[in-house]
């Protein structure tokens, strides 16, 4: 390999990371300041896409896009099974993040073996349809492998110095790449213990789960309410 072919390899690993090193503080900083303001979160919960199109600056995507990729996301945060299987799947891969078409090969067979049929539904009207659904990106994959990295590392540090504390982000960036920094005054809030909850407070730091929770129960509202049928 030339040494000129050697650099733009180089370049366009070196342009990737920074990318994604951005955008994924960028969602970090989107669940944190959901965390408390309440029309973010709720206009979040019931339009994820768009205002993560929104948020992270990313070009427009046509609404029949958004409502498609909604439903997606709806019908998977309306399955526990495969929430559960997605906890566990990122808990797996904590030391490297699965690259996007490892992810989706597995997240298919997990569809069919834990009977996502309303998820099977909303990729077929997908498939079907001229827009197209908008995909899962590598960027949000990472932050999700990350989040749970720096959470496992600050509850194995819970009740550490203070010093301690400070240097978690420093060493879970050196861990596994890309870990998001979370801050410890959210970390330490009392989180009441609730069986219900989609997402565990194990899996993610509360101020993010207070957020998924959310959507995983309006997810749950719109099943109920059959809006996941064909057509």
């Amino acid at each position: 390999m030339s040494t000129q072919s050697t650099q733009s390899i180089q370049s366009t690993r070196r342009s990737t990371v920074m990318s994604r090193a951005a955008t994924v503080r960028r969602i970090d900083a989107l669940f944190q300041t959901m965390e408390t303001d309440f029309l973010l979160r709720e206009q979040f919960i019931t339009g994820p896409t768009q205002i993560l199109v929104e948020y992270l600056g990313g070009p427009p995507v046509a609404r029949e896009r958004t409502d498609l990729a909604d439903r997606l996301i709806y019908s998977v945060f309306a399955s526990p099974a495969l929430l559960r299987w997605f906890q566990a799947y990122v808990h797996h891969h904590a030391d490297e993040v699965p690259t996007r078409e490892h992810f989706l090969n597995s997240f298919c067979e997990a569809t069919v073996s834990h009977g996502g049929q309303d998820v099977v539904a909303a990729l077929l009207e997908g498939c079907v349809a001229a827009t197209g659904i908008a995909g899962l990106t590598d960027e949000l994959l990472h932050y999700f492998v990350n989040l749970h990295v720096a959470q496992t590392i600050c509850e194995g540090r819970d009740g550490g110095t203070e010093a301690d504390r400070e240097n978690v982000g420093m060493e879970a960036r050196g861990t596994t790449p890309f870990v998001t920094n979370i801050t410890w005054t959210t970390y330490i809030k009392a989180q009441q213990e609730d069986e219900d909850l989609a997402f565990s407070p194990h899996f993610v730091p509360p101020y993010a789960a207070v957020t998924l929770n959310g959507l995983a129960r309006y997810a749950v509202e719109l099943q109920a309410r059959d809006a996941f049928r064909l057509g």
